[in-house]
């Protein structure tokens, strides 16, 4: 019996552990947040009836970094589509990542996240963290680590209807 019991386990990790996790009709948190530019608050409600992809990062991780280009050219392709990148830094000061988006010509919304928004996601420990959400709100999917653009190429298609 013990042995079933950690087998049913080991299944378990192995079938939600992944890279990729779905989330059938989980509604999104809302959340306000301030612009990491302006300083001015952001309500999720600005991106209702749009597809999205939020992401948590930060200007110190490497892996972050690397996806810089991915989502700037997602958002330079699909949004005049109703899709969005909104990306939720969890640095501690606005000016760094202010500083970060224009040295990088950061072309989709940064916001600045807290405990309580990475909480409401599910709990972010590591970043980035990237999740896929319908035009309806609900988070389709959730990736950790670096995504490939390919990947979220094809996802993101598939949540416009393409």
């Amino acid at each position: 019996m013990r042995k079933k019991i950690i087998t049913v386990l080991l299944g378990a990790c192995i079938l939600f552990g992944g890279s990729q996790a779905l989330f059938a009709a989980t509604a999104m948190p809302s959340f306000s947040l301030p612009d990491a530019a302006s300083g001015e608050m952001v309500n999720s409600d600005s991106f209702a009836g749009k597809a999205k992809l939020v992401i948590f990062f930060a200007t110190w991780c490497p892996p972050c970094m690397e996806e810089v280009p991915i989502l700037k050219q997602l958002q330079t392709e699909y949004g005049n589509k109703d899709f969005a990148v909104v990306a939720l830094s969890m640095d501690r000061r606005a000016t760094d990542v202010h500083r970060f988006m224009t040295r990088n010509n950061v072309n989709y919304s940064v916001l600045m996240a807290d405990r309580t928004v990475a909480q409401n996601f599910g709990g972010v420990s590591g970043v980035p963290v990237t999740f896929l959400v319908s035009k309806e709100g609900n988070v389709l999917r959730k990736y950790q680590g670096l995504v490939p653009h390919a990947l979220l190429d094809r996802e993101v298609k598939k949540m416009l209807g393409e």
